[in-house]
């Protein structure tokens, strides 16, 4: 089993290479979710998440 990279050690590599990407946070939850408050994705410019998690198939259609 491979450990996923840390977010925000990924997110400080991409950006001293100059690449593009989005920091998606979740800040708030209304219903029954397996993502909590706190829970980090990065995005990158094709839209594809390459590290991190913010919750399963009702996340996807908002990133």
């Amino acid at each position: 089993m491979t450990l996923a990279p840390d977010v925000l050690d990924l997110v400080n590599d991409m950006k001293a290479r100059g690449e593009p990407f989005a920091l998606a946070t979740v800040v708030r939850t209304v219903s029954l979710t397996a993502a909590k408050a706190g829970a980090k994705a990065v995005i990158l410019g094709d839209g594809t998440m390459t590290a991190g998690w913010i919750g399963g198939g009702c996340a996807r259609p908002t990133c």
